[in-house]
């Protein structure tokens, strides 16, 4: 991790609560890659506080993937509650693979 990360701060996203890491804007345009790298590789956030302008957020793209497709899915009606739903059931009731007419 980088050594100069401020403090950490906890988000409640999906239902996973991650950690975002903080740093100053000067100090990420310094350290760049290793920023970078590090949130990639580790999956994780990093917030840029800038001094004149508004706060930024970095993520890997493969993870602001997984959230908009979540935050897609989250749009259908009905659907989380299917799932939660589902997740309840005893796995007896369900229906086996071999008995559906694909």
């Amino acid at each position: 991790m980088l050594h100069e990360t401020k403090h950490l701060t906890a988000v409640r996203l999906v239902s996973t609560v991650l950690c975002m890491n903080e740093m100053t804007a000067n100090y990420f345009r310094e350290h760049l890659k290793a920023a970078v790298d590090e949130v990639v590789g580790d999956h994780g956030i990093l917030r840029v506080i800038r001094r004149n302008g508004d706060d930024f957020v970095v993520l890997g793209a493969d993870d602001w993937d997984a959230i908009a497709e979540t935050l897609h899915l989250n749009q259908v009606s009905g659907l989380v509650d299917s799932i939660q739903d589902a997740a309840l059931e005893s796995l007896e009731l369900g229906t086996k693979l071999e008995d559906l007419d694909w």
